[in-house]
């Protein structure tokens, strides 16, 4: 007899670029600075749209931003993008708005940063494989430098264990029960955290660390676009 084969999950990637990116000091949205003769978002949205796990985009941005963010997505045929939603004041926000706009059909939601173009197929790949078996998980690599904890004066009070310590990326992955649960209950609780997986450990639950890459840089400086173009090279 023929082994019964896992039924692949629906997996949504949600594309979080509504930030306004102040410490790029540039007059537009990050997003849209080119390196390697691309747009950062078309970089992003291309490695998505070419990933074979995943089967659809949303992506969500600032009013200012959508018709920009359209046109790239049509210059580059970005045929996965079923929905572009307008952010809102906090990235919390704008995720539970995109939230609304996700297929039905969807047992997975990832959350990737806009501003992450040198993300991999196998990155993304492990953060699924780990939200199958964990409900929710997140890739990140371990620290390479020693990390301090400051008192209000800002002398050194700790120094945390460096072995333990990780920098997490994107995108971060849920089951979507998971993570509808984890916004509605930061919503009604008056909850506020940098990223997704703060909200879903509010409920209790663990968020596995999938293995990431130190490729996948996210580009908020200027420096970051030379980094990011001379990585791309090694892709």
């Amino acid at each position: 007899m023929k082994k019964k084969e896992t039924q692949k999950p629906f997996v949504s990637c949600i594309v979080a670029a509504a930030g306004k990116g102040s410490r790029m000091q540039a007059e537009l949205n990050k997003i849209f600075l080119e390196f390697c003769d691309k747009p950062v978002l078309a970089h992003t949205l291309t490695v998505l749209e070419e990933c074979p796990s995943i089967d659809e985009i949303v992506l969500v941005t600032g009013e200012c931003d959508m018709l920009g963010c359209k046109d790239i997505a049509e210059e580059f045929v970005i045929k996965k993008l079923t929905a572009i939603t307008l952010g809102g004041k906090l990235r919390q926000d704008s995720v539970r708005n995109a939230l609304q706009e996700v297929s039905e059909k969807a047992d997975i939601v990832l959350i990737h940063d806009a501003a992450r173009p040198l993300v991999t197929a196998e990155v993304i790949q492990n953060v699924i494989d780990d939200v199958i078996t964990c409900g929710a998980a997140a890739p990140g690599v371990p620290c390479k430098n020693t990390l301090k904890l400051t008192d209000a004066e800002g002398f050194i009070a700790d120094t945390p264990d460096r072995s333990r310590l990780y920098e997490i990326q994107t995108p971060q992955g849920f089951s979507r029960n998971i993570i509808t649960r984890a916004h509605e209950n930061a919503l009604q609780n008056g909850l506020s955290g940098t990223d997704d997986c703060f909200l879903v450990e509010q409920l209790g639950i663990k968020v596995k660390i999938s293995e990431g890459d130190y490729r996948n840089i996210k580009i908020t400086t200027p420096e970051d676009l030379l980094i990011a173009e001379l990585l791309s090279t090694t892709l």
